[in-house]
């Protein structure tokens, strides 16, 4: 107590600025080692399961799946007349289709969405609808819009609004 001041009194270390640093720090390393253990196990077994198959004498070739053609009117039309056996016949399968591009827009998830026409199935005149595929942003790249490109791509379901099929959404797609 010189000159008549009191001492500062020392903050709680929790409302200090190097403690909160020093929590971020560790929570990322402990993220990053807890994500990269995944990384490294599935490599081990990547591994182990090729230099098993490599020593087989003879292996069989994987089945190439082939190509469904089908187009966005029989697909709207099987989803608004069943959509559970529309999942059924389209969704996880390979399907081959025409359309043209409307846009290309990165996807914030994964890959680059590529929206096509797929034209108006309905009474309304308002209600297009559109189909949107996933695919490489390399190759989606490649695409014009206004231009009209055969796709292949899986099948991963519908978007519907009172009777009204407003995307069919497709991954994995690939320019023919």
């Amino acid at each position: 107590m010189e000159n008549g001041k009191t001492p500062k009194a020392k903050k709680p270390i929790y409302k200090r600025i190097w403690f909160w640093i020093v929590v971020v720090i560790v929570v990322a390393v402990i993220g990053s080692a807890l994500g990269g253990g995944d990384e490294g196990t599935s490599g081990t077994s990547t591994s182990t399961s090729s230099t098993s198959s490599s020593s087989k004498i003879k292996t069989a070739e994987p089945k190439k799946e082939t190509a469904t053609p089908v187009s966005f009117e029989q697909m709207i039309k099987d989803y608004l007349s069943n959509g559970a056996a529309a999942d059924d016949k389209y969704k996880g399968k390979l399907l081959e289709f025409q359309g043209k591009v409307s846009s290309v827009t990165a996807n914030p998830i994964e890959g680059t969405d590529v929206t096509i026409e797929a034209g108006n199935f309905t009474d309304n005149q308002f209600e297009d609808t559109e189909a949107i595929v996933n695919m490489n942003k390399e190759m989606a790249k490649q695409l014009t819009s206004g231009q009209t490109y055969t796709f292949q791509a899986k099948g991963d379901g519908v978007t519907m609004s009172d009777g009204w099929v407003m995307s069919l959404e497709f991954n994995n797609g690939v320019v023919k």
